[in-house]
């Protein structure tokens, strides 16, 4: 009786299995017919916000592997009502589950950032994940670009932006999280890549493609003006800097890979060190991979306000330009002691350049201000408003390597 009632039971639940897999999928979307919303572009004119949403279409074949891209721009006075009209004139909500990349234009550095990102924030949206990006000119003339990486820019641009072990850190790469977290923290300091476009090819005019689509309207990737921009490639070494949500400066790429290697785990990084003066009097040019870094940022108030600055890199040669045959790379060349004292002296400069930059836009990228609250609580008044103009720095910057 027992087997019989069991049989029973599992005959349903197959039946119910059974039923729901040939109805509905189990309740899932197949990939193959689903678009997902990329990157978002935000620009804004006058008082008015334009949201563009890059959206990835499988097209998957046996003859194309290839994803076709899309684009949808909706306009209003905030951003999250810009969204709205993208929805109303599709018919489609965009969901932002899958959206990996937020996209500033250079017409929202006049005005405070935070209103256009303090939605994606706050509302929970998009990932906490999603990388921050600021465009050099219009954000959806930027999503509009085809380039050798990928037919779909904003992949390209989050190849560009988070780079796997073995490449240079030289990209300030910042999600959305870390941005506003910045903003809202005592020092109101924050940064994002700035992402200009280059030419690869040899075509003089590295414009970016003329974006077809308009509002509700949408573009394929077969368009004339991604031909057009096939060579286009994307720099993001330049860092911008923003006070209270204000764009106040810029990091080189040069000060962008300082701040990298102060800040973060700096290895596998490559450093060109030039002009070095030979025992032989000849000047020779190296390639140095860093293999570890060691940075310290140590705030005293013993004698005044004083930050002590330690960098510590383990180096090898990479590479070097010297025409002497005993130098062979294969030989697995020792630093020399004008290598090492070359590269301190090169750090040392772009460190103490960095802190300049900092005094000047009084952006507190290397958050002294929290260090200050932090370690330093009593005497937190006495510094809070003019840490920066009496702050003094000791910078001591070791370059080691095979001896």
């Amino acid at each position: 009786m027992k087997s019989t009632l069991k049989a029973k039971i599992l005959l349903g639940l197959a039946f119910v299995l059974f039923l729901f897999f040939f109805s509905n999928d189990f309740g899932l979307i197949d990939v193959e017919k689903t678009s997902i919303i990329t990157a978002v572009a935000i620009d804004k004119e006058d008082q008015t916000f334009t949201v563009t949403a890059q959206i990835a279409v499988p097209e998957a074949t046996d003859t194309n592997s290839e994803n076709l891209k899309a684009q949808l721009s909706g306009k209003g006075s905030t951003v999250g009502a810009a969204l709205k009209d993208l929805g109303d004139v599709s018919g489609w909500f965009p969901k932002l589950a899958f959206c990996n990349l937020i996209i500033l234009g250079d017409s929202l550095t006049d005005t405070n950032v935070i209103e256009a990102l303090d939605y994606f924030a706050k509302t929970l949206r998009v990932q906490d994940s999603a990388l921050v990006a600021l465009a050099e000119n219009s954000a959806k003339e930027l999503l509009s670009i085809t380039t050798p990486l990928d037919n779909i820019s904003a992949f390209a641009l989050q190849k560009v932006m988070l780079k796997n072990q073995g490449f240079d850190r030289d990209v300030a790469s910042t999600d959305i999280k870390t941005f506003c977290s910045g903003y809202y923290s005592r020092n109101g300091s924050a940064f994002m890549p700035l992402i200009k476009t280059v030419n690869s090819g040899d075509n003089s005019s590295d414009e970016s493609s003329s974006d077809s689509s308009t509002k509700g309207g949408s573009s394929g990737s077969s368009s004339s003006a991604d031909a057009k921009n096939k060579d286009s490639l994307f720099d993001a070494r330049t860092t911008a800097l923003f006070k209270d949500g204000y764009k106040v400066g810029e990091l080189d790429p040069e000060l962008t890979l300082t701040f990298n290697a102060l800040t973060q785990n700096f290895s596998d990084t490559t450093l060109p060190v030039n002009d070095v003066l030979e025992q032989d009097g000849k000047t020779n040019n190296y390639l140095l991979t860093v293999i570890s870094s060691t940075p310290k940022l140590i705030l005293n108030v013993n004698d005044g306000l004083t930050l002590d600055i330690s960098l510590k890199l383990y180096c090898k040669i990479s590479d070097h330009a010297s025409q002497s045959s005993k130098d062979a790379l294969s030989q697995n060349t020792p630093l020399s002691t004008a290598v090492k004292k070359k590269a301190q002296d090169l750090m040392t400069e772009r460190i103490n350049a960095l802190i300049e930059v900092e005094k000047q836009t009084e952006c507190d990228f290397l958050k002294i201000k929290e260090k200050l609250y932090r370690y330093h609580n009593k005497q937190y008044s006495k510094y809070k408003d003019n840490f920066l103009s009496v702050l003094k720095t000791k910078v001591n910057v070791i370059v080691e390597g095979q001896k």
